[in-house]
């Protein structure tokens, strides 16, 4: 049946009507403060000079000590009584009596819970103790098992990305410690610096006394941009580096433009031994880099844009990430999750104070790049004011900002109940103030700004 014209025309002009009465959104992943924002750290850290560090070479060395002797505690000497404290198996008890999904986003099987605990074999611990080394990117996993597990994919905030056993990521040549076996041999316990969790066999391989002294004697270098490609004098691949990793030097002649660095590789017996590859002089620094503000300008810049990922899935950072692996690059120490990072400094307390008060004290109180701004769950890098409002900006990885459920004339986000950014950026301490959808006050990141905390002081 043909449509009447008048009826064409009304729904022509219910269109437009109802179009220019609907709210105005960005793109999906987008919000006015990465357009309005140039997406560069050097536009807002206040320049001391090229060679001006941010801490004194006294205070350095003392953090770079420190770091040192965290980096390497997984090889000092280890017993029962080491693990007292660690809740190595709070996993199994967390699981208990709680709905958990899988990948295809359905509750987990009956009986998951009981798998998991058979594996894990908490009352033969500690059944297996030696020192380790990473030979490539380890994920740490809370239970052993790499299939993920999420929260209620309905609810605002869960399901994918965030696997709820991903505990983190550590590069290759991470010093750390097995100390317990599942009982099929297939999963090892690791504690590692700052973090523990289970690995699989083939992702770390034995280091003996001989290997341990190479490594802790040699100077260390830092890789300082991600993807970088370590190769051997034939060519071959040896391992792939990431910011925030610290390899030993290698006394062997390096082509032009090289460096010579040594590897862990795992031997078909499960050891591991030291050989010499090649890697960018582009990419990589003696360690630890100086604090100056073009050095962290330098690394950050090279990490803006970058996929969140949470937990460190598909080698990506998520926002405590981002923090500790460039803080390394300068001898500073920094736990793994964003709880512990707010305290892991001087702690300036901002909780009663007002969103424009708060962003004042930052402004008069913060060191740039080296001052965490913290919220529940959440921690960024200060780097300065912005020139043209003379407000603070961040530099923080972070997957999306809360809004309320889409309605019939809004866009509907790949995250129910996120406003998705999905990566590393610059921003305001208001992101998507401009949304009409975005929940508030909660949604502000700067109403739940609790401290800020001030990195380096002693």
């Amino acid at each position: 049946m043909a449509t009447h014209p008048l009826r064409i025309a009304a729904y022509l002009f219910l269109g437009l009507l109802l179009s220019a009465c609907a709210p105005k959104f960005p793109p999906p992943g987008e919000v006015s403060d990465l357009h309005l924002l140039p997406q560069k750290t050097g536009r807002y850290v206040p320049s001391l000079g090229e060679s001006e560090p941010l801490l004194s070479a006294r205070d350095q060395q003392h953090l770079a000590t420190d770091f040192l002797a965290r980096f390497f505690a997984p090889w000092d000497d280890w017993n029962e009584e080491s693990a007292d404290g660690l809740d190595l198996f709070w996993g199994v008890r967390h699981y208990q009596d709680r709905v958990v999904y899988g990948e295809n986003l359905l509750p987990v099987p009956e009986g998951w819970l009981d798998e998991m605990t058979r594996r894990s074999a908490a009352e033969l611990f500690p059944s297996l103790v030696h020192p380790a080394v990473t030979v490539g990117p380890t994920s740490l996993r809370v239970l052993p098992s790499f299939a993920p597990v999420f929260n209620d994919p309905a609810s605002a905030g869960q399901g994918f990305p965030f696997d709820m056993l991903q505990n983190s990521l550590i590069p290759a040549g991470t010093p750390v410690r097995v100390v317990h076996a599942s009982p099929d041999g297939d999963w090892y316990l690791v504690t590692a610096p700052h973090v523990s969790g289970w690995a699989r066999p083939w992702e770390v391989a034995w280091v003996d006394a001989s290997f341990m002294e190479a490594f802790r004697g040699a100077d260390l270098v830092a890789v300082t941009r991600d993807h970088e490609v370590a190769r051997t004098s034939h060519g071959m691949y040896a391992l792939h580096g990431r910011v925030g990793m610290l390899l030993p030097r290698s006394d062997d002649p390096a082509p032009a433009g090289m460096i010579a660095v040594l590897t862990p590789q795992r031997r078909a017996d499960g050891w591991a031994e030291l050989h010499t590859a090649f890697l960018s002089e582009q990419g990589v620094d003696p360690w630890p880099l100086p604090p100056t503000v073009d050095r962290y300008v330098r690394v950050l810049d090279g990490l803006l844009g970058q996929p969140y990922g949470w937990g460190g899935m598909y080698e990506n950072r998520d926002c405590s990430a981002l923090i500790q692996d460039v803080q390394a690059l300068f001898g500073i120490a920094m736990p793994r999750n964003s709880r512990a990072q707010a305290q892991a400094g001087r702690v300036v307390d901002l909780t009663d104070l007002g969103a424009a008060q708060k962003e004042q004290h930052i402004l008069e109180y913060g060191v740039p790049l080296l001052t965490i701004v913290n919220l529940p769950g959440h921690v960024m890098l200060y780097l300065g004011p912005d020139t043209a409002s003379g407000r603070p900006v961040v530099m923080h990885s972070i997957w999306g900002l809360r809004i309320k459920e889409s309605g019939a004339l809004e866009p509907r986000t790949s995250t129910l109940g996120r406003w998705v950014l999905g990566r590393t950026v610059i921003t305001t301490l208001t992101p998507g103030i401009e949304l009409p959808t975005l929940i508030r006050p909660q949604g502000l990141l700067v109403e739940r700004v609790t401290s800020m905390t001030i990195l380096g002081e002693r």
